[in-house]
């Protein structure tokens, strides 16, 4: 049976309500429009890659493939951080939101063309905001001689740690700061999790070849579907 879960943090941004739609079974697709509220301003829902499509004259329209990657973790993963590495603080929140709201292009809501990139933009700086402020775990910070260059936020349940949101600012990019936030993660999380997970868009090139470089393997892809009845701008 479907499941409709309203979002709250979407909502608050984008302006009107904003809902995820959870298909347990392909039968479904068929009849997907009958789920939607009438005070929906966006639906989201992410699919198996194998499944078929929602039927196009229930304007579910795919956005994206999000890859799904996972490791183990081991006492291997233990060594020491650079420096320049430390855990967050309160004070990070601006800086790490401001990183996020300047880097993201492939992520769901940048892809949506119903979706103006402003609003895209407010989404990512705020989930950066609300992990500085005590989504996460535990957040990585790369900070240079005083200059926050990227972050890390990281989510623990269950002994699996997940990579929630990871940036870095467009003057730091290419100096090896994302490879090395995540080693920071895995050598801290080895011993209080026995795995690792993280995700992006299958456009993502750079992000893939860097998590395989890291020892992840894909697990698994889905596609994500987006309703959205009139453009949501700023």
């Amino acid at each position: 049976m479907a499941t409709l879960v309203k979002q709250p943090f979407d909502s608050s941004i984008l302006g009107g309500a904003v809902y995820r739609l959870e298909i347990e079974d392909e039968a479904e697709l068929p009849d997907i429009r009958k789920f939607v509220p009438e005070d929906a301003i966006l639906v989201s829902t992410r699919l198996p890659a194998t499944w078929n499509a929602p039927p196009k004259e229930c304007a579910f329209r795919k956005i994206e493939t999000l890859v799904q990657l996972a490791r183990d973790l081991s006492a291997e993963d233990h060594h020491v951080s650079p420096p320049n590495i430390r855990f967050s603080n309160s004070q990070d929140a601006d800086s790490c939101a401001s990183i996020a709201e300047a880097v993201f292009q492939s992520d769901r809501y940048h892809a949506d063309p119903m979706v103006s990139e402003s609003m895209a933009n407010q989404i990512k700086a705020a989930w950066a905001r609300n992990e500085i402020n005590g989504r996460t775990d535990k957040t990585f910070i790369w900070d240079a001689d005083g200059e926050i260059a990227g972050f890390n936020g990281c989510l623990l349940q269950d002994r699996t740690m997940t990579v929630d949101l990871i940036a870095v600012s467009q003057a730091h990019q290419g100096q090896g700061i994302g490879a090395a936030l995540i080693k920071a993660a895995l050598s801290h999380y080895a011993g209080l999790a026995d795995c690792a997970l993280i995700a992006t868009q299958d456009t993502n090139i750079g992000a893939l070849a860097l998590y395989r470089k890291l020892g992840f393997v894909e697990t698994s892809r889905f596609s994500t579907f987006h309703y959205v009845p009139k453009p949501i701008n700023l």
